[in-house]
């Protein structure tokens, strides 16, 4: 990977190197004492999370909307919390010096061969050689750009693929025409073409389960979301306790026993929650509250 430091950023992560290291060494224990229950890792940035709605259509926030930018004046750490799915502990395990750029969002976040990497996406650059989407080792801090994506496009979810490659969710702008998932190369951070998903649904997370199967997460122009297996038509509405989800999903993961558990939530309604689904009847079981971007399995 290349690393890229601005002179001020240099000095902000010398001084703070030694965290990086000493916290690594936390995130190991905490993925070593729960090797026998689910965990799933969340990240956020050092400040609040403003939990926008993720619809994809014009009169909603999305990635392209500069708003969800906190402070725009000073570069931001970002946070690991990890979650355990059985005791529902909730605990921070990785603090990075700041990093995040002004105008950046975290648009993905993955656990793979070792390393936990980020994505981060310029949400403010109007011209399309300024909207670059980066790829962030969070423990060596290491950067390297993303290339081979369209007009309009950009990231919306990494994912490790049970081949153990790198994968993103790829859609356009305001959710308009098809989304793609393809493969990343970590080092280039060069992306091929893997599938593509009809163009009728309006994917905002996908995960791929143990036995092959690829699910999606369908969102409607109005935030409800649906369960659909990649390849098959028919899809799942999701509900929780009878109500519909109406604020898009911004996680889907699916662990070693083919269990499916999703990042969502009610519009205005804070935090977001850990849902388990029943892929047979659309049924979600709240967990609890995850106050986090983006999710994946440690």
């Amino acid at each position: 990977m290349e690393l890229k430091l601005t002179r001020r950023r240099f000095g902000q992560l010398a001084l703070a190197s030694t965290t990086v290291a000493a916290v690594g060494v936390v995130l190991d224990k905490t993925l070593a004492q729960s090797n026998t229950s689910t965990l799933i890792l969340g990240i956020r940035s050092g400040i609040a999370n403003n939990n926008t709605p993720t619809n994809l259509d014009s009169n909603t926030t999305d990635l392209g909307d500069a708003s969800q930018t906190n402070d725009p004046s000073a570069l931001q750490p970002i946070i690991v919390e990890s979650f355990n799915v059985s005791t529902q502990e909730i605990k921070t395990v990785l603090t990075t010096p700041p990093i995040l750029e002004t105008c950046e969002q975290l648009s993905g976040f993955v656990s793979i061969n070792g390393k936990l990497i980020a994505a981060a996406s310029n949400i403010c650059a109007r011209k399309k050689k300024d909207k670059k989407v980066r790829l962030i080792d969070l423990n060596s801090l290491e950067t390297v750009s993303i290339s081979g994506l369209k007009n309009k496009e950009n990231v919306y979810q990494l994912l490790r693929l049970t081949d153990g490659s790198l994968a993103g969710l790829v859609i356009k702008e305001k959710g308009r025409g098809s989304s793609r998932i393809v493969t990343i190369d970590l080092n280039t951070g060069q992306i091929t073409d893997r599938s593509k998903i009809p163009e009728q649904k309006r994917v905002t997370a996908v995960a791929e389960c143990p036995d092959g199967s690829f699910y999606g997460i369908d969102t409607d122009k109005v935030g409800e979301i649906s369960l659909f297996q990649i390849g098959q038509e028919q899809s799942k509405k999701l509900k929780s306790q009878g109500k519909a989800l109406n604020n898009g999903c911004d996680g889907l993961v699916c662990t070693s026993s083919n269990e499916l558990f999703a990042l969502v939530g009610f519009r205005y309604e804070s935090p977001q929650h850990v849902d388990k689904i029943n892929k047979d009847n659309g049924e979600m079981e709240t967990i609890k509250g995850f106050n986090v971007a983006k999710i994946t399995l440690a």
